[in-house]
């Protein structure tokens, strides 16, 4: 499309906003309770010995840096699709909407009329 026309479907706008329920919504949530429960994990009062001592000093920090990072690369993912959403409803505002068409006749209110 290299006059500059822009494809814009119905189908683009649904995986758009279904991304962005995930990265707000299920993934997030999941995300927070690993960490809850790793965090949980690291506490003697929960679980103590050496294997907890291995988890807590070396597993946890390092699964804590890699969460992290993770939230943080889909805050990215968040804005940049945000963006998408923007562009694609902007690319695709130059059609009316149902409310704005033209009156042809009495047709509109003919068929509306009993509603």
């Amino acid at each position: 499309m290299a006059d500059g026309t822009v494809k814009v479907t119905a189908e683009a706008h649904l995986h758009i906003g279904q991304l962005l329920n995930l990265i707000q919504g299920p993934l997030g949530d999941v995300l927070s309770q690993i960490t809850s429960h790793g965090m949980a994990l690291t506490d003697p009062a929960v679980w103590e010995g050496p294997a907890a001592s291995l988890f807590s000093s070396q597993v946890w920090p390092t699964a804590q840096q890699t969460l992290d990072t993770v939230r943080a690369t889909l805050m990215e993912l968040q804005q940049q699709v945000g963006g998408v959403l923007g562009n694609v409803t902007q690319a695709g505002s130059g059609l009316p909407l149902v409310g704005q068409l033209p009156v042809v006749g009495g047709l509109v209110n003919g068929l509306t009329g009993g509603l």
